[in-house]
């Protein structure tokens, strides 16, 4: 039913453009995902960098009756110097015009995201092109983009649609949270921030969720575990639940999580104080009396803030990030801090220093 309503909506959509035609829609591809990689290659002494586009097409032939003559692929994949190139190329294949109105996830190979130059002029493309919403979601290939793409047989058909629910069945993050094709634009015009992109990895012929790209005041620093990543959503107060391993056997889950953060001057140096409150419960392992769970809040309190401040320096030495992305709100902290740092995010994030307090009631004992 959802997909006869997806059709219908479509439909109506076409119907309502001025000037448009019942027979435009068989006259327009839609595809729901689109993965984007940058292929190199070699051309006497010079390098020719071009994109290979691949697109994750619905199934209209399940739908509709009218869907049946659509001869068009459901996935397929064209190159070009530009996205523009691409769409030629489209219409010259398929006698049809692409429509990114029901786009839902893009994926970028990291290639691509790894290459400034090569992701400033895709941007700038889809900042032309009119019905290329802002809101789709983001991804990183862990592989490539057109292989994420091609993993169609355990995700019933189509991948956009999966990428979509795969995202909606996230409960621990708050709105928002999710980065998109607006906020790697505003990483690009902006440069001033921490973006993290999902990585997907095939697992089990559906893609999963690997890891997450690290976009830094619009430069590609590398791929972190999952588990720091939550660690950064944390501290940023972007997420509604956390799992805390206290060790092999023990582990709690924080709820209720609030989070506030202060920047501090430190003989001209910024201090940043991330304070976390919220509420714990056991997953594994039991609190058999009120003094045993008063050991456990406190070794929870105690391994979260260290794993907090090992993540922090770890990342900050590594690919030199300030994890609390406290740059990008700097003004409102501490203004002598920003007229130092104006316009320097590189030099204020390598040398921020970070203050972690943990308060965590655990919930489990009756």
């Amino acid at each position: 039913m959802w997909k006869s309503k997806m059709v219908f909506a479509m439909l109506c959509l076409m119907f309502l453009c001025g000037g448009c035609e019942s027979a435009e829609l068989e006259q327009r591809g839609f595809p729901l995902a689109v993965g984007i990689d940058l292929q190199e290659t070699a051309k006497k002494e010079e390098v020719e960098k071009m994109l290979v586009v691949s697109f994750d097409f619905p199934d209209l032939a399940q739908i509709s009756e009218k869907g049946k003559t659509m001869d068009t692929p459901m996935g397929m994949s064209l190159e070009g110097s530009n996205l523009y190139h691409v769409e030629k190329s489209y219409e010259n294949n398929t006698n049809r015009l692409l429509d990114f109105n029901h786009i839902k996830a893009m994926v970028l190979g990291e290639s691509l995201i790894s290459d400034k130059k090569s992701l400033r002029n895709l941007l700038l493309n889809l900042e032309q092109e009119e019905n290329a919403a802002r809101n789709i979601t983001l991804f990183v290939a862990g592989s490539s983009a057109a292989e994420i793409l091609s993993l169609t047989e355990e995700t019933e058909g189509s991948m956009g649609t999966y990428l979509e629910e795969m995202l909606e069945s996230q409960k621990d993050f708050r709105q928002k949270k999710i980065a998109t094709v607006g906020s790697l634009m505003n990483q690009w015009h902006n440069q001033n921030e921490l973006l993290l992109l999902p990585v997907l990895s095939e697992k089990g012929n559906r893609p999963a969720v690997s890891g997450y790209a690290v976009i830094s005041n619009f430069d590609y620093v590398g791929i972190i575990t999952v588990e720091e990543a939550m660690q950064i959503f944390l501290c940023q107060n972007l997420i509604e639940t956390f799992l805390c391993e206290l060790n092999q056997e023990e582990a709690a889950e924080i709820s209720n999580i609030r989070v506030s953060v202060s920047v501090a001057d430190d003989r001209d140096d910024p201090t940043v104080l991330v304070s976390v409150a919220g509420q714990g419960k056991l997953k594994a392992g039991q609190a058999n009396s009120m003094g045993q769970e008063y050991q456990i809040e406190q070794r929870m309190e105690k391994r979260l803030m260290t794993n907090l401040q090992e993540t922090a320096q770890k990342l900050q030495q590594e690919y030199g990030i300030d994890i609390t992305n406290s740059y990008v709100s700097l003004g409102g902290y501490n203004r002598k801090l920003y007229q130092k740092y104006k316009n320097q995010p590189d030099a204020y994030n390598r040398s921020v220093r970070h203050l972690f307090e943990v308060d965590i009631d655990i919930l489990n004992w009756e």
